[in-house]
């Protein structure tokens, strides 16, 4: 199965942080081992990345490399130790790092309790929009391909799926909009006019007795011209056309999304089709995927939810593989769709493919593309065969486990 990648590969003097040649005695080549940060995650994230980094050790060898985690802890499995979901040691080594495998944080449960007592501490905001932002993370990559071998797998009908298959690379804008808008701006706006409009910088400052909240959303036209140049490079390299997602009849900050998008078209990108599409039009698109056969530029809210959309329409949640890249400096979070399936945490009943096919997303970033290749084959091989875990298997058909899945899948490596 065919991921999104950046293409962001090193040459001999680029290499990242971590990087050193190490020879290999069995075959008599210079492997390369390169520092990957591993947080494993809450819920049944560690289970799933058990299954998985097994996986990327072993394909990453067909390119010479070798894989060394450095743990660092984060969401609530690194709170009774370190006091934090987000502790100072494991942010640092990871920024150090740069390449971050991420099992996903948050567990419903700890969530009502532990988060309610320690303000500030709930996993997903503290982790993911801290990281997101300090690494300047603007692209967010979650490919869903549908092929024809693989329609048994799909939530639409099968005949909606032509034989050529289909390409849905969504790029979501990953910084500003709704979800940065009231801590970036509420500096600027000033505690008076904070109050009056209701602009609550932390979420976890809401007590649910204000009679007015307010999220600032907002994009800025610089930002949005690297992110568009980007996505019409993507689509450009694809050969697949750009569709341009926005509420511009509604939302004013849509009409800068939309203008940015038309000029960078115009002036950089002409050879490159564009549509256009509002998000209640694209919702309703998700289960024709066809009509979405292409490179999806959305902001960060409409991205959010659209993609997990699509992710169900081609199968579950537990497929969806995802990568969130700073384009400049190649600093990278690894973390599939699937969430932490808390629900699920110890049953060895989670879906482990969607992190399994990141860990192949993150070795395509980091130069090692055969292992990447060689994972995707693998994934693809175990699903013609109508192998399945519980979140994607028909009603008459007995689910493998999480560990049976992955056990498959190296097999086939």
């Amino acid at each position: 199965m065919r991921t999104a990648f950046v293409n962001t590969r090193l040459d001999a003097d680029q290499q990242p942080p971590g990087f050193s040649p190490r020879k290999s005695n069995e075959r008599n080549v210079v492997m390369k081992r390169l520092k990957i940060a591993l947080a494993k995650g809450d819920g049944a994230g560690p289970e799933m990345m058990d299954r998985a980094c097994p996986i990327v050790e072993k394909a990453a060898r067909r390119d010479d490399v070798e894989i060394d985690w450095v743990e660092t802890p984060m969401g609530w499995c690194a709170f009774e130790e370190h006091g934090d979901t987000l502790p100072a040691e494991s942010l640092q080594k990871a920024t150090e790092i740069g390449t971050l495998f991420f099992g996903a944080v948050g567990d419903k449960k700890l969530d009502r309790t532990l988060g309610v007592e320690n303000k500030g501490m709930a996993p997903e905001p503290r982790c993911l929009l801290t990281i997101r932002k300090e690494w300047g993370l603007l692209l967010n990559f979650r490919p869903m391909i549908y092929y024809k071998a693989l329609d048994h797998l799909a939530r639409v009908r099968p005949e909606m799926i032509p034989d050529s298959g289909i390409e849905q690379h969504f790029i979501r804008f990953l910084l500003e909009d709704t979800y940065f808008g009231s801590g970036d701006l509420a500096h600027e706006v000033g505690p008076r006019l904070c109050e009056s409009l209701g602009v609550i910088p932390k979420k976890d400052d809401v007590t649910g007795d204000e009679e007015r909240v307010t999220d600032l959303g907002y994009f800025k036209r610089s930002t949005l011209e690297a992110y568009f140049r980007y996505a019409f490079g993507y689509a450009k390299q694809k050969q697949l056309p750009l569709i341009c997602i926005s509420k511009s009849n509604v939302m004013s900050r849509y009409v800068l999304w939309v203008n940015v998008c038309n000029r960078i078209h115009q002036d950089e990108f002409s050879d490159v089709d564009l549509r256009h599409l509002y998000v209640d039009a694209a919702n309703e698109l998700l289960f024709k995927p066809a009509e979405l056969h292409g490179v999806i530029a959305c902001g960060n809210e409409h991205g959010d939810i659209l993609s997990d959309g699509a992710a169900s329409a081609m199968g579950g949640l537990g497929m969806m593989c995802s990568s969130a890249v700073n384009p400049v400096n190649g600093k990278a979070m690894f973390e599939s769709g699937a969430g932490t399936a808390s629900d699920i945490a110890g049953q060895d009943k989670a879906n482990p493919v969607g992190r399994i096919l990141t860990g192949a997303m993150m070795l395509r970033h980091i130069g090692v593309p055969k292992g990447a290749e060689a994972i995707e084959n693998a994934v693809n091989e175990v699903l013609r065969e109508e192998i399945r875990t519980a979140d994607i298997a028909k009603f008459d058909e007995k689910p493998v486990t999480c560990s049976e899945m992955g056990r498959l899948i190296l097999e086939k490596l």
